[in-house]
């Protein structure tokens, strides 16, 4: 390929050459600007101006986008929120202008709609700035939920360890107790058990007293049986 200069470049070095003509800065744009961009970013201002005035004095406010709205229901604005330089840079230069008309029947449709975009950016620009904020504010509380669940379950933590401490120290006593009241049935049945370990030996001592007593009687029934019979054997002789 051949520059203006009759030189050959390599398709490669050609694509750079492009890309870096396709990347303009916004100064080198609007350098590229006529008089004629510049008056037809002028009108579209008074224009706006004169569709805003109009809004306000028939009261068609959107309260959902929170604007002023044109006949048709576009958003409108104090032309104090227009960037001139802005609306500028989206203004197409009149070759340009005429080459993508005659390219594509939507163009002036497409066209209008980025220059009132461009305009109306000052709304957007806020539902963002409020978007964020409202976003901010969520993640605030949310931060502040989430710090009075950590208090609340630390609270609960430190209750818990109480209620098991005191738990702990109920099931010990019962345990205490339950060890007492063994102990005491254990001493009573103990003692149940040596009461009627005497009372058998007790019993068991009274047999051979009796049977003592029982063999004396018969020793001295004998021996008045002994004497009567020596008394009768007397008289005999």
């Amino acid at each position: 390929m051949f520059t203006s200069h009759g030189r050959t470049v390599s398709m490669n070095k050609h694509s750079a050459f492009v890309a870096i003509v396709k990347e303009k800065t916004k100064e080198e744009i609007l350098k590229e600007k006529t008089y004629r961009e510049r008056c037809i970013v002028g009108y579209r201002i008074e224009e706006m101006e004169k569709e805003y005035e109009e809004a306000k004095n028939y009261g068609r406010y959107d309260k959902k986008r929170e604007c002023y709205v044109n006949s048709k229901g576009e958003p409108v604005v104090h032309r104090k929120e227009v960037v001139f330089d802005d609306v500028l840079a989206v203004i197409p230069l009149s070759g340009e202008y005429y080459s993508n008309v005659a390219k594509d029947k939507q163009y002036e449709k497409k066209l209008d709609k980025t220059i009132r975009d461009v305009m109306t950016a000052s709304l957007k620009k806020r539902d963002e700035e409020r978007m964020k904020k409202n976003v901010d504010e969520l993640v605030d509380d949310l931060k502040k939920v989430a710090e009075v669940v950590k208090e609340k379950e630390a609270v609960t933590g430190e209750q818990q360890n109480e209620d098991d401490l005191k738990k702990k120290g109920e099931d010990d006593v019962k345990v205490e107790s339950s060890v007492d009241v063994d102990d005491v049935d254990a001493v009573g049945e103990e003692q149940q058990k040596s009461e009627a370990d005497q009372t058998q030996m007790e019993e068991k001592a009274e047999v051979p007293i009796t049977e003592v007593k029982t063999e004396s009687e018969i020793l001295n029934k004998t021996t008045e049986q002994c004497k009567k019979c020596m008394e009768t054997c007397s008289a005999c002789t």
